[in-house]
């Protein structure tokens, strides 16, 4: 093991499953590390590139997909509908905006979630939290909510499907900022993360699990082992940014992962809530700002608005996400 990832493992990781077997784990763990890389370092890149556009203000991104895919749901047809929408989504912005649109999927390894409670109820039964399915079903059977890793595997050959069926096979699809739909998840599970980190031509660590991760809400903690992992990669990066978070945080974060200071690095995805957004996002991004930091402000109107509807479902208003939007468009523009 060389030092870069004795010292990803040697850190706190939180949001981890409780793993039963730890020999099936380390069987995952090789299997993946002996896998094929699902992306390039070429691609990799090319979409820095064109997100150092969209940090000079040259071009845009949208994102949008699952909370977390289904690997049932990695065939053509189903991959093909999900680009669909991504093409609408940035073809309205296009036209808003007469500027090329980065587009991004939440897809081919969106497989697992951050829970804030370990546990969930479901009528007079409390189970193990759905945590994605590469660690456990959504059936509320308690066998099959128990952490599986043999699912990372299984989470491994979905992504390579959906890669597939996006079009990665061909060169081509990656020639100018419109064309390709690239690929981002949270890179929440190490066991399955720090597997497919492979090194480049030059010796640089790369993850190759997906173009574009980012760290979450939850496991944002700058002496953290996800903040140590995205440190080290050649990827371009991106954090979820919630309305805890304080500007001497933040202003830490950035030096974690942008400390060059190059455009195109670091993405930070404004989390806050449509009642906070206004209060809490302009001095952030006055202080990123004022440390030199070049990065790509995105807005994730949905996670900072979520509501529990009578029957138990969690969901959104319209309104609500629309409210969140306007506001943040407003903070970034005076800030």
């Amino acid at each position: 093991m060389d030092n870069a990832l004795r010292d990803i493992w040697s850190r706190t990781a939180f949001q981890q499953p409780q793993w039963g077997d730890a020999s099936q784990v380390q069987r995952a763990r090789e299997e993946l590390a002996a896998r094929p890389a699902l992306v390039e370092a070429q691609d990799l890149s090319t979409l820095r590139s064109f997100l150092a556009h969209v940090a000079a203000g040259e071009a845009n991104v949208v994102q949008a997909g699952d909370c977390a895919e289904d690997p049932a749901e990695c065939t053509v047809g189903y991959v093909a509908r999900k680009a669909a929408l991504l093409d609408v989504l940035a073809g309205v912005m296009k036209m808003n905006t007469h500027k090329p649109v980065v587009r991004t999927g939440r897809i081919a390894g969106q497989f697992a979630k951050p829970r804030s409670q370990p546990t969930e109820r479901l009528g007079d039964v409390e189970l193990p939290a759905y945590r994605g399915h590469m660690v456990n079903s959504p059936e509320p059977d308690p066998s099959l909510r128990q952490p599986d890793p043999r699912r990372l595997i299984d989470g491994y050959l979905a992504a390579k499907e959906v890669m597939k069926n996006l079009g990665w096979s061909n060169s081509d699809v990656r020639s100018t900022i419109d064309s390709p739909i690239w690929t981002s998840h949270e890179a929440l599970l190490l066991d399955y993360e720090i597997p497919m980190l492979r090194r480049d031509e030059n010796g640089r660590l790369m993850l190759t699990s997906t173009h574009w991760p980012w760290i979450g809400e939850r496991t944002r903690q700058v002496d953290g082992a996800h903040v140590a992992l995205l440190a080290q990669v050649t990827n371009p990066v991106a954090c979820k940014v919630g309305p805890t978070m304080s500007d001497s945080e933040l202003l830490a974060l950035c030096q974690r992962l942008d400390p060059n200071r190059e455009k195109g690095r670091l993405t930070l995805i404004a989390r806050m809530g449509a009642k906070t957004v206004a209060n809490r996002l302009p001095s952030l991004v006055k202080a990123v700002r004022a440390a030199g930091h070049p990065v790509i402000w995105l807005t994730d109107p949905m996670h900072g608005n979520t509501i529990t509807a009578p029957d138990g479902l969690k969901t959104r208003l319209v309104s609500t996400i629309q409210r969140e939007v306007e506001e943040f468009q407003c903070a970034v523009r005076s800030s």
